[in-house]
């Protein structure tokens, strides 16, 4: 029989994100905070997504949580200054993985997110920065930035590197 009663369900749109694992965190912007962040968002997908793209994932969001806690405290004030509270959602999609940072540290400057080429590698005179966003623009899609009153929001995907991730 093959009747309306005997049909199993399809599921599609959001039936399926549903079912799609999916990171959240609040985090004080540490560095020592940050890296145990890393460690369970790494444990969390390391069954559904492959090691290549999990790897970019973890070295954007790595460059990120970072930035906000070095850039945080005000020079001079480290002891009392404000530690930023960082919310972290990350969620596997059939494409790839969708992020979303939100935090209350200082706005980002105005050039951080144009496009960017990497800095002159002069063997004798390599900057100490200036990689980072470089690295976080090539290996993010959809990259967005706003300031809204006393947050930023940041969002992007990291594709998945092959057919073997999904």
């Amino acid at each position: 029989m093959t009747g309306p009663e005997t049909r199993q369900p399809v599921t599609v749109g959001f039936a399926d994100a549903c079912k799609q694992p999916m990171f959240h965190r609040v985090l004080n912007a540490r560095p020592l905070t940050v890296r145990d962040t890393l460690a369970d968002m790494r444990r969390r997908f390391s069954n559904d997504v492959g090691e290549d793209t999990l790897g970019r994932l973890e070295l954007v969001l790595a460059e990120l949580m970072n930035n906000v806690a070095e850039h945080a405290p005000i020079a001079g004030q480290e002891q009392t200054a404000h530690v930023p509270v960082i919310h972290l959602c990350v969620v596997r999609h059939r494409a790839g993985l969708a992020c979303a940072l939100t935090d209350d540290g200082m706005s980002l400057p105005d050039d951080c997110v144009l496009p960017r080429s990497l800095p002159a590698a002069i063997p004798e005179d390599l900057p100490e920065g200036g990689f980072g966003w470089f690295l976080i623009q090539d290996l993010t899609q959809a990259l967005s930035y706003y300031r809204r009153e006393s947050r930023n929001y940041l969002a992007f995907n990291i594709p998945f590197a092959s057919e073997g991730d999904r």
